[in-house]
């Protein structure tokens, strides 16, 4: 076996991937497929990798498999998605892929949490805090588990979603029967000759990407189904159907079990949640950030935000802005996020919006004009500095640089290129020192932001002001830019 990284933090990492029907069935947006002209995206079902703090007492073997299953179908989508043969790839999957796995225990029972001392002498129960991952275009809910195992290692539930709105190279979705029963029917990358645009039924508002549009409008329902959905679990609802996606039963006392006197269970899913993703999935954070619930859905109480390099071109221009709202009075009131008055810091920020680092690549960094429209709005929620990571590349796959505003430092920025926040630079056999210096300061830096330690370890970490240098031209002659660094300098300005 081939194994990505271990993960240093103190807690062993479980891995579960769960499944369950949407109550409702619906189709979303008005994309129709090409070949059958049936709608494009279609929700009746949601899937996610929980990645946690895991028990293995039961000595639960180690190694969860990277490459999503079964094998051919994931080269075929990854043909399709980038292009490449499928012959090509054949060896790459079969001799290479199918032996990569991550460092973590399959269905593992989740652990309790750790109690702590309050005053130095009473017992205070704690609670494991809640991160949703969003994976960007072509990724998958498990092509972020070096970040993500290392959230849960830190005393985190991750839950990785997998989005089954054709960005994704490959997902194996069921298709279930009037008789309970389902079959399983691979779902591809959509390209735009995939799919045409319903004209009739589109909105007068459509966008230059209406396919993006509706992909958006989907993985919003995706996040609000699955957050709904494992609340319903974690207090062992009679309305909770999830499912192992093997059938592998689930420890249900681990999940649900809750202590006699806080009268709490072991993840605080009702306060204090935290919404990251990458690239397109970043898009999708700043979506569901901007935008109200849909009607059959309460809010989440987010109180931060992790994004990498996120794709602001589907969303509507100017913005995002934040819809200014209290999470403590939307969950009391068991109502749709709705529009309340500013509650303003002596900075000018709403304290109740939540906190926001954003983590750039220095190619999404050197993009001048979404570069600026990043700063803009990142400061609608954080005007005091903004919180950014970029990358860079000396070689393919290589950081030189990180990029990360806080309210101290405006803006840290990374040399490396869009795909290194991924699994794919640290893939065994063709990872290099630069991939474990760029996972190891992203580790380090989103953890203590979430800690809110994040100048603390700033303080611990190389950092630089922002420079750039013209080293050649492009060949439609504009001149082609880099930011100068070393790596693993962290680039403030």
């Amino acid at each position: 076996m081939l194994f990505l990284r271990g993960v240093p933090g103190p807690f062993p990492v479980g891995a579960t991937t769960f499944v369950t029907r949407v109550p409702s069935p619906h189709q979303v947006g008005s994309i129709k497929l090409r070949s059958n002209q049936k709608p494009a995206l279609f929700l009746d079902e949601v899937a996610f990798t929980a990645f946690y703090p895991a028990d293995t007492s039961g000595s639960t073997k180690k190694g969860l498999d990277w490459v999503i299953r079964p094998l051919n179908e994931s080269l075929h989508g990854f043909a399709k998605f980038t292009g490449i043969p499928s012959w090509v790839l054949w060896p790459v999957f079969y001799l290479f892929g199918r032996l990569i796995k991550i460092p973590a225990y399959p269905n593992a029972p989740l652990a309790h949490p750790p109690q702590l001392l309050n005053n130095g002498t009473e017992k205070k129960f704690n609670q494991w805090p809640l991160v949703i991952f969003s994976h960007g275009l072509g990724g998958s809910r498990t092509a972020y588990s070096q970040i993500c195992t290392q959230l849960a290692s830190s005393g985190r539930v991750v839950l990785a979603m997998e989005h089954r709105d054709g960005t994704g190279c490959t997902c194996l979705t069921r298709v279930h029967g009037h008789d309970g029963g389902f079959r399983e029917k691979p779902m591809y990358y959509y390209k735009d000759y995939d799919v045409i645009v319903d004209t009739d039924n589109s909105s007068e508002d459509t966008t230059s990407l209406p396919l993006r549009t509706d992909q958006l409008e989907f993985r919003r329902e995706e996040i609000y189904t699955v957050y709904q959905s494992f609340g319903h679990f974690l207090k062992n609802d009679c309305a909770s159907e999830l499912e192992t996606i093997d059938k592998t039963p689930i420890n249900q006392t681990s999940w649900a079990f809750v202590d006699p006197i806080s009268g709490k269970g072991p993840v605080c899913f009702d306060e204090n949640v935290t919404l990251a993703g990458h690239s397109f999935g970043g898009c999708t954070v700043l979506s569901i950030l901007s935008s109200n619930p849909p009607q059959q859905y309460l809010h989440i109480p987010i109180t931060h935000v992790l994004i990498l390099d996120p794709w602001l071109e589907p969303l509507p221009f100017p913005g995002p802005v934040p819809i200014s709202q209290s999470p403590a009075e939307l969950v009391a009131q068991s109502t749709p996020a709705t529009e309340l008055a500013l509650d303003r810091t002596e900075s000018g920020r709403d304290s109740r919006l939540p906190q926001m680092l954003v983590i750039n690549s220095e190619t999404f960094t050197l993009w001048k004009d979404h570069y600026a429209r990043l700063e803009s709005v990142v400061k609608a929620w954080e005007p005091e500095g903004g919180r950014l990571l970029t990358l860079g590349t000396v070689q393919k796959f290589l950081l030189k640089c990180l990029y990360i505003p806080t309210e101290k430092y405006p803006i840290l920025t990374v040399s490396s290129k869009h795909e290194a926040f991924s699994d794919f630079p640290s893939l065994p056999v063709i990872r290099s020192s630069s991939a474990k210096t760029l996972t190891d300061i992203l580790s380090k830096l989103s953890i203590a932001f979430l800690d809110g330690n994040l100048e603390e370890a700033l303080g611990s970490t190389s950092t630089r002001k922002m420079e750039i240098k013209i080293v050649g031209k492009k060949k439609d002659g504009k001149p082609r830019r880099k930011l100068i660094g070393s790596a693993g300098d962290v680039i403030v300005s």
